[in-house]
């Protein structure tokens, strides 16, 4: 079911509707028709449960509902919250970060570059490794479609000999 995404949230902008249709949004394929951001704070991607909030400067900013900042938002400014959803568009792609940890061994390194770049095919935008005592700790910014290719990622990752965390990036409070 396609919705006209720029009606509502002008309606909703203006007065709060009960009704279920009027607080869904899709993004993705109709996303050309309204404009939005991305909450840096819990930078959320396709796959994510997510809301909308309609903020006073920037219009409609998306964040993740474990977002350490969703319990302040919904509480305090529940009438400028609106429902969304993400569509299926794997045009996109989306900045997301991968914390590991593990044994620093010779060639550790190119084992998971080789991972994210020549099996996954994603691109990275930054890789940060810092090593003390036999131990790594390091961080990966990479470009995904969705939350299943970075957990994808994350399960390959996990394979590594010697690897012993890997999670996904942990959002900030703003």
């Amino acid at each position: 079911m396609k919705l006209e995404t720029k009606n509502l949230v002008s309606e909703e902008a203006t007065k709060t509707k009960s009704t279920k249709q009027a607080e869904l949004i899709i993004f993705g394929e109709s996303s050309d028709k309204i404009l939005y951001k991305l909450a840096q704070c819990c930078q959320p991607i396709p796959g994510d449960d997510v809301f909308g909030f309609i903020t006073s400067g920037e219009g409609l900013k998306i964040h993740r509902t474990d977002c350490p900042n969703a319990a302040q938002l919904l509480a305090h400014y529940g009438h400028r919250v609106v429902k969304t959803k993400w569509a299926k568009n794997k045009e996109i792609s989306f900045l997301s970060g991968v914390r590991l940890v593990g044994l620093d061994d010779v060639g550790v390194i190119q084992k998971i570059t080789n991972i994210i770049s020549s099996e996954l095919k994603m691109n990275m935008r930054s890789i940060s490794i810092d090593s003390s005592d036999g131990i790594f700790d390091g961080t990966i910014m990479v470009y995904v479609h969705d939350r299943d290719e970075l957990d994808n990622l994350c399960q390959r990752l996990a394979t590594i000999e010697g690897i012993n965390k890997v999670e996904r990036l942990e959002a900030q409070e703003e």
